[in-house]
């Protein structure tokens, strides 16, 4: 919900009129005045309290040039936006989603599978996926709030209302490559292309990165930009001369500023430094009031340094709001189905005015699609013959995944899955997935359609077989022997995307079942609803499944809700229905997967669940949180469709870890009559 607004927030600003920018009228501030915006990762939201300041005295630069984050802020007030207007997106927007440490990413074949590393082919072959980031969602929203400059430029940076440079880093030589021409958002993108966190951009066949790896505060590109002064906003890490050098971390914090560190540039006669005091700040930490003391610490500086500077302000010259016809659009590489469906998204149609509201309304949508990585629309030539140069960079056509989960009660399970998008050069996407268990043993074979459509309606058949060992217990929680089961399913039908978050099937089911005892099976139909992004507040699925021996629903909905910053609650609920002749393997355990408090997870299984539960996280420090839980809930074998028998209550208190390899949870559960467990589960289970 917070990404959402954050779109439209971020959309609502694009081509509105620039507010007044005063410009300098004294002699004091006639000569050419060059902004340097240094890097710093989040710490270069500082930059963005000096423009504030430079916008209330009148400083109008001539030039500007940016490294990294202050690429970002410096392409953005070179495009026309205010510093007023740059300020209040920043704090508008929930920038710690896009800088976070997100699980790896897997196609929709392999749902609700999660992974713990991914490999993808790229152009070198396979490589991991870094987890770091939303990269097609963050290309997207470059595109978005670069869209303005990017079509007034048209190719030609000295064409924006500000000469601009944004500065990057050659991964060959480790040389600065400093870029005045192309697609503006590209080049912000290559600028900030911090190593590990994003993938290198390839310009003319160069690998850039990060421009704070060769010139984080960019002095010698903005001499070489022209004559005149130096006015530089300087947000980097300063390496501090002591510390516990025998601890590893810390030397290891230390190698990685040097990564970034370079000698302090020379200032020159008429030049002024200004370094707000951003030591104590971390470079990802974007969280909103981190956000908003880094701002207020950069105007704090700039409005003491900046005061005696004396520059009277006088009207600018009024705003145009130009409009674009579009002559021709080109593909840089040759056309494919990706290619194709962006322009057609994006309303790129030869002869006709460019229609800016739908190219950010297509950009807006490019953040929600799994297919595409990138699109960059390379504008050049004059408004009235606009060219585009589209390059479309698609998703990885192979990825192979694997994931892991631990529970001290259903012991270790983990998967291993590979996806084809393009199988034998044809429009089909398949999928495999194997997963391996002390109580699960199971296989998947998927098939569809392969298509980059906007909420695309796909073919589907899939196959899969599985044994599986059922848990039963007697009435004081005793394990008993299992019931060993083996299934044989299969589905025909459709899926339906809808945007990011949801996907509904529908089709054919045809189910074998059976163990050393018995045999049956049954023909039917399925229908399915699934919530796909695990990082959105609301969680739900679906299931109803109509056969000729038995039918079956069930369902669960989750939404978190945060009370602070610290603090958050997520209320479940979970409701299931069966026919008396349903399967003993699709009965349902109370509680699912994460069992009930205090008892056996499996402990109570029937045709009829009914449980809700609330969750409460407090977080402490860094990846730590408290954690409780209180739940009530009941299961039945037969009668009423809603469960009748006395309802259990149960909770659980202890802690949550976010690590590299999955959240831990370490609980303590008490049930009503005294049933206490211990609840001990590494990764998701699936």
């Amino acid at each position: 919900m917070r990404r959402t607004a954050f779109t439209v927030f971020i959309s609502s600003l694009l081509f509105l009129a620039v507010p007044a920018r005063p410009a300098a009228a004294q002699e004091a501030c006639s000569a050419p005045l060059t902004l340097v915006l240094s890097g710093g990762g989040a710490k270069g939201l500082a930059h963005i309290g000096v423009l504030r300041v430079l916008d209330s005295l009148g400083i109008r630069p001539t030039r500007i040039v940016g490294t990294s984050m202050g690429s970002i802020v410096g392409g953005m007030y070179a495009s026309g936006y205010s510093g007023h207007e740059i300020d209040s997106l920043a704090r508008s927007l929930t920038l710690s989603d896009l800088f976070t440490q997100y699980a790896p990413r897997t196609p929709r074949a392999l749902s609700p599978r999660l992974p713990l590393a991914v490999w993808e082919e790229g152009e070198g072959g396979f490589s991991f996926q870094r987890a770091a980031v939303r990269e097609g969602e963050v290309n997207a929203l470059l595109d978005l709030a670069m869209l303005r400059g990017n079509l007034r430029a048209r190719g030609n940076f000295d064409s924006l209302p500000i000469p601009f440079r944004a500065v990057a880093t050659d991964l060959g030589t480790r040389m600065p490559v400093i870029l005045a021409s192309g697609d503006l958002a590209r080049a912000v993108r290559a600028s900030m292309a911090i190593p590990l966190v994003f993938d290198p951009e390839r310009i003319n066949d160069r690998f850039l990165g990060d421009g704070a790896l060769a010139a984080n505060i960019p002095v010698d590109a903005a001499r070489a930009f022209g004559t005149g002064r130096v006015l530089i906003s300087d947000a980097t890490e300063h390496l501090p001369d002591a510390g516990d050098f025998a601890n590893p971390l810390v030397m290891a914090e230390q190698l990685l500023g040097f990564l970034f560190h370079q000698p302090a540039a020379e200032l020159r006669s008429g030049d002024l430094l200004l370094r707000p005091a951003v030591d104590s700040f971390k470079s990802l930490d974007f969280d909103s009031h981190s956000v908003d003391r880094l701002i207020e610490l950069g105007y704090e500086e700039a409005r003491t340094r900046l005061a005696t500077w004396g520059c009277s302000p006088v009207p600018p010259p009024a705003p145009s709001r130009p409009e674009f016809r579009v002559a021709s659009v080109r593909g840089v590489v040759p056309s494919t189905t990706e290619e194709r469906f962006v322009r057609a998204l994006l309303g790129l149609e030869e002869g006709k005015p460019l229609d800016v509201e739908r190219v950010r309304d297509g950009f807006r949508y490019l953040r929600t699609s799994d297919g595409i990585r990138a699109a960059w629309l390379q504008p050049s030539g004059a408004p009235d013959s606009l060219t585009v140069d589209l390059l479309v960079r698609p998703a990885s056509r192979r990825l192979a995944a694997f994931g892991v989960a631990y529970d001290n009660d259903l012991g270790g399970r983990m998967w291993l899955g590979a996806v084809d998008r393009k199988l034998l050069g044809q429009r089909l996407e398949a999928s495999v997935a194997l997963g391996l268990g002390e109580l699960r043993q199971d296989l998947e074979f998927g098939l569809r359609t392969y298509t980059v459509v906007a909420r695309p309606l796909r073919p589907a058949l899939t196959v899969g077989v599985a044994n599986e060992d059922i848990r039963r217990f007697d009435r004081d929680g005793d394990e008993l022997a299992h019931l060993t089961m083996r299934d044989l399913n299969g589905f025909a039908g459709l899926e339906q995307a809808l945007g990011r978050t949801w996907q509904v099937a529908l089709g054919g089911r045809a189910r074998v079942w059976g163990n050393d005892h018995f045999t049956e099976e049954a023909l039917g139909g399925l229908l399915t609803l699934t919530t796909l992004d695990r990082e959105r507040p609301l969680r739900a699925e679906g299931e109803l499944e109509v056969m000729q021996d038995y039918t079956m629903v069930h369902g669960s909905v989750g939404y978190r809700i945060p009370l602070s910053r610290r603090v958050a609650v997520t209320p479940w609920a979970r409701y299931g229905w069966g026919s008396d002749s349903l399967p003993p393997h699709l009965t349902f355990a109370l509680g699912g997967f994460d069992g009930f408090p205090g008892e056996r997870i499996g402990e109570r299984r029937g045709n009829r669940e009914a449980y809700a539960g609330l969750t409460a996280t407090i977080r402490a420090f860094g990846p730590v949180a408290l954690r409780a839980q209180g739940a009530i809930g009941q299961t039945a074998l037969g009668g009423p469709a809603f469960p009748r028998q006395r309802w259990e209550l149960g909770g659980r208190v202890g802690l949550g870890l976010d690590t590299p390899v999955g959240p831990i949870r370490l609980e303590y559960g008490v049930a009503r009559g005294g049933r206490k467990e211990f609840f001990v589960r590494l990764g998701e289970w699936f």
